[in-house]
């Protein structure tokens, strides 16, 4: 099995689009913006998360974050996103994590979203990060159980609908 990790770029194709289209825009707490985007409008969007990873053009009070996808034998399946630091805001008031992740529809139940996300831990040690934080939903089973398997420890909840998982990036 030949396993990708890519940045993504304002070049990407009409097969990243496709596989974009198979995660909801907003499913186990993991926002997915391309979601029902046309064609067109996907390829504006590209260009905008682009630049979100340069530090430009973002929304006031964002963090430059970084997005990939991850292909399986040069097919996409799905895709991840790593902010460049965290904040007070995000973690304590929002909940939001420093990655997030989903694989489409049609990849799911396949290990791919294990392999996505230890390939996105292994970059976060490229932001910095010596350990980072997590705010899955509580009844995102499968997403809680992969964090665990990679070294994860619930540190504690927050506002009962999401644990708190820490995981060191060494």
């Amino acid at each position: 099995m030949k396993i990708e990790l890519n940045q993504l770029n304002a070049n990407m194709s009409e097969q990243e689009y496709e596989m974009l289209q198979g995660i909801l825009d907003k499913e186990n707490g993991f926002m997915n913006p391309a979601y029902n985007l046309s064609y067109e409008e996907y390829k504006e969007w590209l260009k905008t998360a682009d630049n979100h990873s340069k530090g430009l053009d973002l929304p006031d009070g964002w963090i430059p974050y970084t997005t990939y996808i991850l292909y399986i034998d040069d097919v996409p399946v799905g895709y991840g996103r790593i902010r460049h630091s965290s904040s007070e805001y995000l973690e304590n008031v929002v909940g939001a994590g420093n990655l997030g992740y989903g694989i489409s529809k049609a990849y799911r139940r396949k290990g791919y979203g294990s392999i996505l996300f230890k390939e996105l831990l292994k970059k976060c040690k490229d932001f910095g990060y010596t350990e980072i934080k997590l705010f899955p939903l509580k009844t995102n089973e499968a997403t809680v159980k992969i964090m665990i398997k990679n070294g994860g420890k619930i540190i504690r909840d927050f506002k009962e609908e999401k644990y708190i998982i820490s995981i060191p990036t060494d």
